[in-house]
């Protein structure tokens, strides 16, 4: 007997995908920074930022960096085409805050705006910070294809 497994959509909250998907990659490439900055290399960095080595390789060339150090590692991670390195952009775009809009919060993370309304109606939030921002995702549902 062929063993099939029927995808549907899931519900989730934002936060599930947030401490998957966007933090634990923050994390990574925070400590490998912290950690191993002289290890950095055209495929430490693709694989920290999701893209391709090309892509590194293409962006080097454009900026005229010879080498990845920190510095240049952010302006690779600034120009990359993965979620995580729009994320960046998008967050730098903003400029540092510490209360952030509806509409940063939106923009930043690629929400919908009445979600995150919704989200900070319902989870009592009176300003969103870098503190609280978690409890914020928690109330903003997502579903996945699984």
């Amino acid at each position: 007997m062929d063993s099939f497994q029927a995808n549907q959509f899931c519900k989730h909250t934002f936060l599930q995908i947030y401490q998957k998907n966007i933090e634990e990659k923050l994390q990574k490439i925070d400590l490998f920074l912290k950690v191993s900055p002289k290890k950095l290399n055209i495929h430490n960095t693709s694989e920290l930022l999701n893209i391709s080595e090309e892509e590194v390789k293409d962006i080097m060339l454009k900026n005229d960096i010879s080498s990845i150090n920190p510095a240049s590692f952010f302006i690779i991670m600034v120009q990359g085409s993965s979620y995580i390195c729009g994320l960046l952009r998008r967050e730098l775009q903003r400029g540092s805050k510490t209360i952030y809009s509806i509409e940063d919060i939106s923009y930043i993370y690629q929400l919908n705006p009445q979600k995150v309304i919704d989200a900070k109606k319902e989870s009592n939030i009176d300003e969103i910070t870098s503190e609280n921002i978690k409890t914020l995702f928690e109330y903003i549902p997502v579903q996945i294809w699984e």
